[in-house]
């Protein structure tokens, strides 16, 4: 499969919202395979699912990777609403109907998750089967308290579990991982993922990290699994300004969208679990998004005999990082599961 095949090839404008998404979109080879909606997470595009796409295809299966809202060639929204997750899957969907598709195996990493689970939620018809990487479905109703959760990490861990969560919500922020972006960009990718616990994690870290770091000294913790070309399409998605991107976390952080869940939940018109077949992959060196707490979670929101979970020994770019073995899983789930699918009625 050649490059063009795994960069954005199509775009789509949804009426309702007005949104455009760019995205990769190659039907099903084979009647018989479903398609796979490939969801990426912070700070990415569908590029990230570049080792996945042309793998899959080549089995003959249907994949569908879109620049999600506020990422490389969609629509990059300032305000803070249109990234509420319910609207954001409605976005998707209309992409889906667009395209002809009924249904769609879910693949989301990082805040993928997010919106691969408001899918689930609110379009249950849609998604047949499911995949979570790295982060575990985002259980309805629930909000974040991110002060809590950092007390309770630093004296547990010793550092704040979502201190940089306090940076790129502050003003400011997505220019400065602008002005510094080649600190950022080692950093995020990079070879040791235990350096997350002091240059990303803890309130003020990643900050310093980004002021501190020159290129030149970054540079030396970049992961070998990514390349200059890959650094490359990095920049030319976002720039220098990363602010529209860090709406998601505006969003979280303000839990803008779970009053309307918890509403959705005591009326019934929403399920706080999933009952599809559930493929959650963990990255056992994953600094930020723990794959023991991960497997938890799946566990009380999926039916046991619909749920399996498979830990690599990876930090949080399982995908990148350890390609073969992540294909190998993900086709492998994805055969057990074939003829167990099958769209849910709405509630």
């Amino acid at each position: 499969m050649s490059n063009s095949q795994i960069s954005t090839n199509k775009s789509f404008t949804v009426a309702k919202s007005g949104n455009n998404y760019a995205y990769i979109h190659h039907p099903p080879s084979n009647p018989s395979k479903p398609t796979v909606l490939f969801l990426h997470g912070f700070p990415s595009t569908a590029h990230d699912w570049r080792h996945q796409v042309p793998y899959l295809t080549s089995l003959g299966y249907g994949v569908l990777a879109p620049d999600l809202l506020g990422y490389g060639s969609s629509s990059k929204p300032l305000d803070v609403e249109p990234y509420i997750g319910s609207s954001m899957a409605a976005d998707i969907v209309s992409l889906l109907d667009y395209e002809g598709i009924r249904t769609v195996v879910g693949v989301g990493h990082d805040w993928g998750t997010y919106l691969l689970s408001q899918l689930i939620i609110w379009f249950p018809e849609r998604v047949e089967r499911c995949v979570f990487v790295s982060v575990p479905f985002h259980v309805p109703g629930r909000k974040t308290d991110a002060k809590a959760v950092n007390d309770k990490s630093k004296k547990a861990l010793g550092f704040e579990l979502l201190g940089y969560w306090m940076f790129l919500t502050a003003p400011g922020a997505g220019r400065t991982i602008g002005d510094n972006w080649e600190v950022f960009y080692d950093l995020v990718y990079c070879a040791d993922a235990s350096l997350w616990k002091t240059h990303w994690a803890g309130l003020g870290a990643m900050e310093s990290t980004l002021k501190t770091l020159t290129p030149s000294s970054s540079s030396k913790h970049l992961a070998p699994w990514t390349t200059p070309s890959d650094k490359t399409h990095h920049h030319n998605s976002f720039g220098n300004d990363y602010s529209p991107t860090l709406n998601w976390y505006h969003r979280g952080i303000s839990s803008l969208g779970v009053d309307a869940e918890i509403s959705a939940l005591k009326e019934g018109k929403i399920s706080s679990k999933i009952d599809i077949p559930t493929l959650m992959i963990g990255g056992t060196k994953d600094v930020v998004c723990d794959a023991t707490h991960a497997r938890k979670v799946m566990q009380s929101s999926v039916e046991r005999e619909k749920l399996k979970v498979v830990d690599l020994e990876t930090g949080h770019w399982i995908n990148l990082e350890e390609k073969e073995k992540f294909n190998e899983v993900l086709r492998e789930w994805l055969e057990e599961t074939s003829g167990e699918g099958g769209a849910r009625p709405k509630l």
